[in-house]
């Protein structure tokens, strides 16, 4: 009998080709579909995927961003690919910005499509960012994406890790494979609620680095130093009065955006 690892791993397969082909089909007919989630970290990290399995990081569903200006156009690329949806789910997550889809002859993959911004605990805006990538959002995004996470888990961690094991950083970058952190240092020189919720993370990251075992010391070092450069940036940057005003209140006040 086929165990439960074995079906993860069968899903994994199938949403890693289903996204390869949504993602090939969009750019075909000219549409701005950028995958993000999971699976675009394995996409981007191709040295290093492999930790990804051994940390026993499982696929869910296949998330992507566009603009809500390409709507009709993604949503008749997906009916096409014979994917539905459900009024009543699209009405109960309207307010989160993002839509929903099924595949009609496997309703175990899900697409889920955020429009414009990602409105998690923090929000990421996408305006002006979907551009500098053809499949993928920008790796700046993908770091933001799980680093906006107030609670974040072990998967997060996992993907983070693997993220910054196979790209550098650096403040400022075009270089497509670094890490480009101008965007976040310049929220983060505005934004204590975003820099409070970042510096804890990647601090909590390194404390949990330390534990990983399947990660050699060698890998582990490089990712420790690439997250201590990335707060070392954030503690350099100038703070706007507004920062500052907000960084006086703290925790008293609810700093993120609770998401249901």
């Amino acid at each position: 009998m086929e165990n439960s690892q074995e079906r993860h791993d069968d899903l994994d397969k199938k949403l890693v080709i289903e996204a390869e082909k949504i993602v090939r089909k969009a750019e075909e007919e000219d549409i701005i579909l950028r995958l993000m989630g999971s699976i675009a970290f394995r996409l981007h990290c191709p040295r290093y995927v492999h930790y990804l399995d051994s940390l026993t990081r499982t696929l869910t569903d296949v998330d992507f961003a566009s603009y809500s200006s390409e709507r009709s156009k993604v949503e008749n690329l997906l009916e096409k690919l014979e994917y539905t949806t459900q009024s009543y789910v699209q009405v109960a997550i309207a307010t989160l910005g993002r839509s929903t889809y099924w595949k009609k002859d496997d309703t175990r993959i899900k697409v889920d499509i955020f429009w414009d911004k990602l409105k998690m605990n923090h929000d990421i805006d996408f305006a002006g960012r979907l551009e500098l990538e053809k499949s993928t959002l920008p790796l700046s995004e993908l770091l933001q994406e799980k680093l906006q996470i107030v609670r974040l888990n072990m998967k997060d961690v996992k993907d983070t890790v693997v993220l910054l094991l196979e790209h550098d950083v650096a403040e400022k970058s075009t270089d497509r494979e670094v890490v480009d952190l101008s965007p976040i240092i310049r929220r983060v020189s505005k934004d204590w609620c975003y820099y409070y919720t970042f510096s804890k993370n990647l601090k909590a990251m390194q404390d949990i680095l330390r534990e990983l075992g399947t990660l050699p010391n060698e890998e582990k070092s490089i990712v420790n130093d690439r997250i201590v450069r990335i707060l070392d940036a954030f503690e350099r940057v100038p703070k706007s009065l507004g920062w500052k005003a907000r960084a006086k209140i703290g925790t008293r006040k609810k700093w993120y955006n609770e998401v249901e």
